[in-house]
Protein backbone atom coordinates (compact mmCIF):
# COMPACT_ATOMS: atom_id res chain seq x y z
CA UNK A 1 0.00 0.00 0.00
CA UNK A 2 1.25 3.51 -1.10
CA UNK A 3 2.26 5.92 2.01
CA UNK A 4 2.22 9.29 1.32
CA UNK A 5 3.57 12.44 3.80
CA UNK A 6 0.55 14.44 4.78
CA UNK A 7 1.52 17.66 3.77
CA UNK A 8 -0.19 20.44 2.04
CA UNK A 9 1.50 22.15 -0.82
CA UNK A 10 2.46 25.54 0.03
CA UNK A 11 1.88 28.66 -1.99
CA UNK A 12 1.89 32.19 -0.95
CA UNK A 13 0.80 33.64 -4.44
CA UNK A 14 -2.36 35.94 -3.81
CA UNK A 15 -5.15 34.17 -5.74
CA UNK A 16 -8.60 36.07 -6.26
CA UNK A 17 -11.37 33.50 -6.06
CA UNK A 18 -14.77 34.68 -5.52
CA UNK A 19 -16.41 31.47 -4.21
CA UNK A 20 -14.89 27.93 -3.81
CA UNK A 21 -14.61 25.92 -6.70
CA UNK A 22 -15.59 28.86 -8.78
CA UNK A 23 -11.81 30.17 -11.16
CA UNK A 24 -11.94 33.92 -11.87
CA UNK A 25 -9.80 35.56 -14.49
CA UNK A 26 -6.88 35.44 -12.29
CA UNK A 27 -6.58 32.51 -10.65
CA UNK A 28 -4.01 30.16 -12.10
CA UNK A 29 -5.12 27.09 -14.12
CA UNK A 30 -6.77 23.88 -11.90
CA UNK A 31 -7.63 26.22 -9.45
CA UNK A 32 -11.50 25.66 -9.92
CA UNK A 33 -13.27 24.17 -12.72
CA UNK A 34 -15.67 20.89 -13.00
CA UNK A 35 -16.57 19.33 -9.27
CA UNK A 36 -15.98 15.88 -8.34
CA UNK A 37 -19.51 15.51 -8.78
CA UNK A 38 -18.83 14.72 -12.11
CA UNK A 39 -16.35 11.83 -11.61
CA UNK A 40 -18.83 10.59 -8.71
CA UNK A 41 -17.24 11.54 -5.86
CA UNK A 42 -19.78 12.82 -2.86
CA UNK A 43 -18.96 14.84 -0.06
CA UNK A 44 -19.61 14.18 3.12
CA UNK A 45 -18.86 17.53 5.00
CA UNK A 46 -17.58 17.59 8.64
CA UNK A 47 -17.83 13.67 8.79
CA UNK A 48 -14.14 13.28 10.47
CA UNK A 49 -13.75 13.78 14.21
CA UNK A 50 -11.97 16.81 14.51
CA UNK A 51 -8.33 15.22 15.51
CA UNK A 52 -7.94 18.03 18.71
CA UNK A 53 -9.42 18.41 22.39
CA UNK A 54 -12.29 21.43 22.78
CA UNK A 55 -9.59 24.00 23.34
CA UNK A 56 -7.80 23.19 19.83
CA UNK A 57 -9.09 24.50 17.17
CA UNK A 58 -6.11 24.29 15.01
CA UNK A 59 -3.83 21.68 13.85
CA UNK A 60 -0.38 21.67 11.95
CA UNK A 61 -0.45 20.90 8.48
CA UNK A 62 1.47 16.74 8.12
CA UNK A 63 -0.71 16.11 11.49
CA UNK A 64 -4.14 14.95 12.21
CA UNK A 65 -5.62 12.56 9.62
CA UNK A 66 -2.60 11.12 7.34
CA UNK A 67 -3.77 7.59 6.30
CA UNK A 68 -6.31 5.15 5.53
CA UNK A 69 -6.39 1.29 5.88
CA UNK A 70 -8.75 -0.83 4.63
CA UNK A 71 -11.20 -2.06 7.45
CA UNK A 72 -13.94 -4.24 6.36
CA UNK A 73 -15.96 -1.99 3.97
CA UNK A 74 -14.52 1.51 5.51
CA UNK A 75 -10.99 2.16 6.72
CA UNK A 76 -8.80 2.67 9.45
CA UNK A 77 -8.03 6.58 9.79
CA UNK A 78 -4.57 6.98 11.83
CA UNK A 79 -2.66 10.08 12.73
CA UNK A 80 -2.21 12.40 15.45
CA UNK A 81 -4.58 14.60 17.85
CA UNK A 82 -3.80 17.34 19.42
CA UNK A 83 -4.08 17.13 23.57
CA UNK A 84 -3.17 20.80 24.30
CA UNK A 85 0.43 19.64 24.61
CA UNK A 86 1.37 17.97 21.64
CA UNK A 87 0.45 15.28 19.47
CA UNK A 88 -0.19 11.71 20.40
CA UNK A 89 -1.13 8.80 17.71
CA UNK A 90 -4.67 8.12 17.10
CA UNK A 91 -7.35 6.02 15.03
CA UNK A 92 -10.53 7.07 13.28
CA UNK A 93 -12.99 4.06 12.65
CA UNK A 94 -15.78 4.21 10.36
CA UNK A 95 -19.30 3.45 10.81
CA UNK A 96 -21.34 0.88 8.61
CA UNK A 97 -21.96 3.60 5.43
CA UNK A 98 -18.44 4.76 5.87
CA UNK A 99 -19.87 7.82 5.96
CA UNK A 100 -18.60 9.35 8.90
CA UNK A 101 -15.16 8.57 10.83
CA UNK A 102 -14.79 8.60 14.37
CA UNK A 103 -12.03 8.84 16.78
CA UNK A 104 -11.32 5.16 18.42
CA UNK A 105 -10.35 5.38 21.44
CA UNK A 106 -11.67 9.09 21.80
CA UNK A 107 -8.43 10.93 23.81
CA UNK A 108 -11.16 13.15 25.47
CA UNK A 109 -13.00 10.20 26.78
CA UNK A 110 -10.21 9.18 28.92
CA UNK A 111 -8.81 12.19 30.21
CA UNK A 112 -5.61 12.22 32.64
CA UNK A 113 -5.55 13.95 35.55
CA UNK A 114 -2.62 16.19 36.11
CA UNK A 115 -4.25 18.93 38.37
CA UNK A 116 -1.78 18.68 40.54
CA UNK A 117 1.32 18.64 38.11
CA UNK A 118 3.08 21.66 37.11
CA UNK A 119 2.03 23.31 33.86
CA UNK A 120 5.24 22.37 32.00
CA UNK A 121 5.59 18.95 33.01
CA UNK A 122 1.60 17.87 32.06
CA UNK A 123 1.54 15.22 28.78
CA UNK A 124 -2.14 15.72 28.21
CA UNK A 125 -4.48 13.26 27.55
CA UNK A 126 -2.87 9.75 25.83
CA UNK A 127 -3.10 8.78 22.49
CA UNK A 128 -4.80 5.21 21.37
CA UNK A 129 -5.14 3.07 18.34
CA UNK A 130 -2.22 1.77 16.17
CA UNK A 131 0.30 3.89 15.40
CA UNK A 132 1.96 3.65 11.87
CA UNK A 133 3.27 5.77 8.91
CA UNK A 134 3.00 3.08 6.62
CA UNK A 135 0.40 0.08 6.15
CA UNK A 136 0.51 -3.14 4.24
CA UNK A 137 -2.26 -5.19 3.18
CA UNK A 138 -0.93 -8.77 3.25
CA UNK A 139 -3.48 -10.54 1.34
CA UNK A 140 -4.91 -13.17 3.70
CA UNK A 141 -6.66 -10.64 6.29
CA UNK A 142 -4.04 -9.79 8.26
CA UNK A 143 -2.46 -5.99 8.28
CA UNK A 144 1.23 -4.62 9.04
CA UNK A 145 1.40 -1.70 10.84
CA UNK A 146 5.10 0.64 10.10
CA UNK A 147 6.09 3.19 12.63
CA UNK A 148 9.69 2.68 14.44
CA UNK A 149 8.09 -1.20 15.53
CA UNK A 150 6.19 -3.73 13.01
CA UNK A 151 3.12 -4.40 14.42
CA UNK A 152 0.50 -7.11 13.01
CA UNK A 153 -3.30 -6.95 13.25
CA UNK A 154 -4.49 -10.70 12.53
CA UNK A 155 -7.68 -11.31 11.25
CA UNK A 156 -9.44 -11.70 14.42
CA UNK A 157 -8.38 -7.75 14.92
CA UNK A 158 -5.91 -8.57 17.46
CA UNK A 159 -2.72 -6.62 17.30
CA UNK A 160 0.45 -8.06 18.12
CA UNK A 161 3.85 -6.07 18.06
CA UNK A 162 6.80 -8.22 16.30
CA UNK A 163 10.63 -6.31 14.73
CA UNK A 164 11.77 -3.11 16.63
CA UNK A 165 13.69 -1.04 13.68
CA UNK A 166 15.78 0.44 15.89
CA UNK A 167 15.61 4.24 14.24
CA UNK A 168 17.95 6.17 16.42
CA UNK A 169 15.23 8.58 17.88
CA UNK A 170 14.07 5.46 19.80
CA UNK A 171 17.63 4.57 20.56
CA UNK A 172 18.69 7.74 22.78
CA UNK A 173 16.84 9.24 25.41
CA UNK A 174 19.09 11.96 25.62
CA UNK A 175 18.09 15.12 23.05
CA UNK A 176 19.66 14.52 19.98
CA UNK A 177 19.21 15.72 16.41
CA UNK A 178 19.40 12.25 15.26
CA UNK A 179 15.96 10.71 13.70
CA UNK A 180 14.61 8.06 11.76
CA UNK A 181 11.28 7.89 10.08
CA UNK A 182 9.54 5.20 7.91
CA UNK A 183 8.19 6.69 4.64
CA UNK A 184 6.65 3.74 3.07
CA UNK A 185 6.41 0.17 2.96
CA UNK A 186 5.26 -2.64 0.27
CA UNK A 187 4.73 -6.52 0.30
CA UNK A 188 6.98 -8.26 -2.55
CA UNK A 189 6.13 -11.85 -2.44
CA UNK A 190 6.63 -13.34 1.28
CA UNK A 191 9.04 -10.30 1.68
CA UNK A 192 8.09 -7.05 3.66
CA UNK A 193 10.12 -4.04 2.52
CA UNK A 194 10.13 -0.93 4.86
CA UNK A 195 11.94 2.20 3.38
CA UNK A 196 12.69 6.09 5.16
CA UNK A 197 14.97 8.64 6.14
CA UNK A 198 17.51 8.91 8.73
CA UNK A 199 19.49 11.10 10.07
CA UNK A 200 22.39 10.61 12.30
CA UNK A 201 25.39 12.95 13.21
CA UNK A 202 24.31 15.54 10.90
CA UNK A 203 24.11 13.36 7.75
CA UNK A 204 20.60 12.30 6.18
CA UNK A 205 20.51 9.23 4.24
CA UNK A 206 17.68 6.09 2.78
CA UNK A 207 17.13 3.08 5.23
CA UNK A 208 15.25 0.02 4.15
CA UNK A 209 14.34 -2.89 5.99
CA UNK A 210 13.45 -6.55 4.62
CA UNK A 211 11.56 -8.81 6.59
CA UNK A 212 11.43 -13.15 5.44
CA UNK A 213 8.88 -14.12 8.04
CA UNK A 214 6.40 -11.65 8.47
CA UNK A 215 7.93 -8.92 10.16
CA UNK A 216 9.44 -10.89 13.71
CA UNK A 217 12.94 -9.90 12.67
CA UNK A 218 14.23 -7.17 9.99
CA UNK A 219 17.42 -6.49 8.70
CA UNK A 220 19.31 -4.11 7.04
CA UNK A 221 19.33 -4.10 2.94
CA UNK A 222 22.16 -1.74 1.31
CA UNK A 223 20.73 0.02 -1.28
CA UNK A 224 23.14 1.56 -4.79
CA UNK A 225 24.35 5.32 -3.89
CA UNK A 226 23.53 7.63 -6.36
CA UNK A 227 26.07 8.04 -8.95
CA UNK A 228 28.18 11.36 -9.03
CA UNK A 229 26.55 12.58 -5.86
CA UNK A 230 28.22 13.10 -2.07
CA UNK A 231 24.65 12.99 -0.41
CA UNK A 232 22.01 10.27 0.34
CA UNK A 233 18.54 10.81 -1.09
CA UNK A 234 15.90 9.08 1.45
CA UNK A 235 13.61 6.63 0.75
CA UNK A 236 10.38 7.96 -0.07
CA UNK A 237 7.29 6.09 -1.56
CA UNK A 238 7.84 2.65 -3.04
CA UNK A 239 5.64 0.25 -4.82
CA UNK A 240 5.55 -3.38 -5.85
CA UNK A 241 4.24 -5.62 -8.43
CA UNK A 242 5.02 -9.32 -7.91
CA UNK A 243 9.17 -9.89 -8.00
CA UNK A 244 9.32 -6.40 -9.02
CA UNK A 245 9.48 -3.00 -6.39
CA UNK A 246 10.52 0.46 -7.16
CA UNK A 247 11.99 2.90 -4.58
CA UNK A 248 11.64 6.23 -4.95
CA UNK A 249 14.19 9.36 -3.73
CA UNK A 250 11.81 11.66 -1.27
CA UNK A 251 12.76 14.66 -2.90
CA UNK A 252 15.03 16.04 -6.11
CA UNK A 253 18.92 16.90 -5.56
CA UNK A 254 17.25 20.66 -5.46
CA UNK A 255 14.34 20.29 -3.45
CA UNK A 256 15.92 23.06 -0.81
CA UNK A 257 17.97 25.24 -3.00
CA UNK A 258 17.80 28.03 -5.53
CA UNK A 259 19.39 25.39 -8.71
CA UNK A 260 16.98 25.74 -12.07
CA UNK A 261 17.37 21.89 -12.32
CA UNK A 262 18.34 18.84 -10.59
CA UNK A 263 18.44 14.86 -10.03
CA UNK A 264 16.28 12.15 -8.38
CA UNK A 265 17.43 8.50 -7.38
CA UNK A 266 15.17 5.86 -8.33
CA UNK A 267 15.61 2.25 -7.21
CA UNK A 268 14.56 -0.62 -8.88
CA UNK A 269 14.57 -4.67 -7.85
CA UNK A 270 13.68 -7.50 -9.84
CA UNK A 271 14.07 -10.13 -7.14
CA UNK A 272 12.27 -8.80 -4.50
CA UNK A 273 14.62 -6.74 -3.17
CA UNK A 274 17.66 -8.84 -2.42
CA UNK A 275 19.13 -7.06 -4.94
CA UNK A 276 18.92 -3.23 -6.38
CA UNK A 277 20.42 -0.85 -9.41
CA UNK A 278 19.75 2.70 -9.38
CA UNK A 279 18.38 5.19 -11.96
CA UNK A 280 18.75 9.17 -12.05
CA UNK A 281 16.53 11.43 -13.10
CA UNK A 282 17.67 14.32 -14.54
CA UNK A 283 15.98 17.95 -15.30
CA UNK A 284 13.62 18.20 -12.46
CA UNK A 285 12.14 21.19 -10.85
CA UNK A 286 13.52 23.19 -8.15
CA UNK A 287 11.33 22.16 -5.05
CA UNK A 288 10.58 18.50 -6.34
CA UNK A 289 8.88 16.38 -3.80
CA UNK A 290 8.00 12.98 -4.49
CA UNK A 291 4.40 11.77 -2.80
CA UNK A 292 3.75 7.96 -3.72
CA UNK A 293 4.30 5.27 -6.49
CA UNK A 294 1.91 2.95 -8.69
CA UNK A 295 1.97 0.44 -10.77
CA UNK A 296 -0.49 0.62 -13.76
CA UNK A 297 -1.20 -1.13 -16.98
CA UNK A 298 2.27 -2.13 -17.02
CA UNK A 299 3.31 0.72 -16.00
CA UNK A 300 5.62 2.78 -12.83
CA UNK A 301 4.00 6.05 -12.09
CA UNK A 302 5.97 8.36 -9.63
CA UNK A 303 3.67 11.32 -8.45
CA UNK A 304 4.73 14.50 -6.19
CA UNK A 305 4.62 18.24 -6.72
CA UNK A 306 6.46 21.22 -7.36
CA UNK A 307 6.77 23.49 -4.62
CA UNK A 308 6.54 27.02 -6.56
CA UNK A 309 6.76 29.00 -2.89
CA UNK A 310 7.25 31.99 -2.67
CA UNK A 311 5.34 33.38 -5.98
CA UNK A 312 3.92 30.74 -7.68
CA UNK A 313 1.16 27.42 -6.63
CA UNK A 314 2.87 24.29 -6.75
CA UNK A 315 2.12 22.23 -9.54
CA UNK A 316 1.70 18.21 -9.83
CA UNK A 317 5.06 16.04 -10.98
CA UNK A 318 4.76 12.63 -12.74
CA UNK A 319 7.78 10.13 -13.74
CA UNK A 320 6.59 7.37 -15.89
CA UNK A 321 8.54 4.33 -16.57
CA UNK A 322 8.09 0.57 -18.57
CA UNK A 323 10.79 -1.09 -16.84
CA UNK A 324 11.99 0.66 -13.65
CA UNK A 325 14.84 1.64 -15.15
CA UNK A 326 14.16 4.39 -17.73
CA UNK A 327 12.09 7.33 -16.58
CA UNK A 328 10.56 10.16 -18.20
CA UNK A 329 8.72 13.34 -16.84
CA UNK A 330 5.33 13.76 -17.93
CA UNK A 331 4.14 17.09 -18.66
CA UNK A 332 1.80 17.85 -16.26
CA UNK A 333 0.16 21.87 -17.27
CA UNK A 334 -3.14 20.02 -18.08
CA UNK A 335 -3.29 19.29 -14.70
CA UNK A 336 -3.34 22.30 -13.26
CA UNK A 337 -2.38 23.41 -9.92
CA UNK A 338 -1.87 21.90 -6.41
CA UNK A 339 0.03 19.66 -4.65
CA UNK A 340 -0.65 16.16 -4.62
CA UNK A 341 -0.57 14.32 -1.17
CA UNK A 342 -1.91 10.75 -1.55
CA UNK A 343 -2.78 8.33 -4.42
CA UNK A 344 -4.43 4.80 -4.72
CA UNK A 345 -5.21 2.77 -7.46
CA UNK A 346 -9.23 1.74 -8.23
CA UNK A 347 -10.79 -1.32 -8.71
CA UNK A 348 -10.84 -0.51 -12.42
CA UNK A 349 -7.07 -0.15 -12.72
CA UNK A 350 -7.27 3.62 -12.85
CA UNK A 351 -4.90 5.71 -10.81
CA UNK A 352 -6.20 8.48 -8.36
CA UNK A 353 -4.56 11.58 -7.07
CA UNK A 354 -5.60 13.61 -4.25
CA UNK A 355 -3.87 17.31 -3.85
CA UNK A 356 -4.70 20.80 -2.62
CA UNK A 357 -3.69 24.24 -3.48
CA UNK A 358 -3.16 26.42 -0.89
CA UNK A 359 -4.98 30.06 -0.78
CA UNK A 360 -3.60 32.43 1.88
CA UNK A 361 -6.16 34.62 3.89
CA UNK A 362 -6.83 38.38 2.25
CA UNK A 363 -4.75 39.39 5.91
CA UNK A 364 -2.49 37.57 8.66
CA UNK A 365 -5.71 37.43 10.92
CA UNK A 366 -7.52 35.68 7.82
CA UNK A 367 -6.60 31.91 7.60
CA UNK A 368 -5.91 30.33 4.60
CA UNK A 369 -8.35 28.05 3.10
CA UNK A 370 -7.22 24.84 0.64
CA UNK A 371 -8.91 24.03 -2.98
CA UNK A 372 -8.82 20.54 -3.11
CA UNK A 373 -8.82 18.44 -6.11
CA UNK A 374 -8.80 14.69 -7.28
CA UNK A 375 -7.26 13.50 -10.69
CA UNK A 376 -8.41 10.29 -12.39
CA UNK A 377 -6.13 8.88 -15.13
CA UNK A 378 -6.56 5.94 -17.69
CA UNK A 379 -3.21 4.33 -17.50
CA UNK A 380 -1.51 6.67 -19.95
CA UNK A 381 0.88 10.03 -18.38
CA UNK A 382 -1.38 12.34 -19.90
CA UNK A 383 -5.48 10.76 -19.89
CA UNK A 384 -5.88 12.31 -16.60
CA UNK A 385 -9.56 14.30 -15.79
CA UNK A 386 -9.43 16.45 -12.77
CA UNK A 387 -12.40 17.30 -10.30
CA UNK A 388 -12.61 20.05 -7.45
CA UNK A 389 -13.39 19.10 -4.13
CA UNK A 390 -13.74 22.38 -2.88
CA UNK A 391 -11.93 25.14 -0.80
CA UNK A 392 -12.46 24.42 2.85
CA UNK A 393 -9.99 25.49 5.91
CA UNK A 394 -9.18 21.66 6.49
CA UNK A 395 -7.08 20.12 3.04
CA UNK A 396 -7.66 16.18 2.08
CA UNK A 397 -4.80 14.43 2.98
CA UNK A 398 -5.78 10.22 2.07
CA UNK A 399 -7.28 7.66 -0.53
CA UNK A 400 -7.29 4.77 -0.45
CA UNK A 401 -9.66 1.62 -2.36
CA UNK A 402 -11.64 -0.49 -0.31
CA UNK A 403 -12.09 -3.84 -1.61
CA UNK A 404 -15.69 -3.95 -2.66
CA UNK A 405 -14.49 -1.09 -4.84
CA UNK A 406 -15.68 2.11 -3.00
CA UNK A 407 -12.66 4.88 -2.72
CA UNK A 408 -12.65 7.01 0.04
CA UNK A 409 -10.50 10.44 0.53
CA UNK A 410 -10.43 11.90 3.45
CA UNK A 411 -9.37 14.98 5.78
CA UNK A 412 -9.39 16.56 9.06
CA UNK A 413 -12.74 17.37 8.66
CA UNK A 414 -14.38 15.98 4.99
CA UNK A 415 -15.23 12.68 3.50
CA UNK A 416 -15.64 12.09 0.05
CA UNK A 417 -16.78 8.86 -1.73
CA UNK A 418 -17.01 7.01 -5.02
CA UNK A 419 -18.89 4.02 -5.07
Amino acid sequence: MVRLAAHAGIAVLMLSISACGTRTADSPPGAGGAGAEKLGFERHADSVQWPGSKDEDYVAPGEGLQLLARQGNCVLGIGTYANGYGYVPVNWSGNADCTKLTLHPDPAGSPKDESGVPNSMRHGAPGGGVPAQAVVDWGDGSQFFVSSVVRVRERDGQVRQLADLKLPWALKESDTSDRGTVSSAVRSGSRLLIGGSETVSGATGPFLYASDDRGATVHRVTLPAETGSGSRTPVGPMAADGREVIAIGSYSSNAFTKEATGSLVIWHSADSGAHWTSAIVNGLPTGTTMRGALRVAGRWFAVGDISGAPTKPDVPVLLTSTDGATWTKADTTAMGAGGVVAATVDAQGHPIMVGSLRVPGKSPQDPAKYCGAVWVGDGTPAGWQRGELGCHAQPPAAVATLANGTVVIAGNSDLWLRH
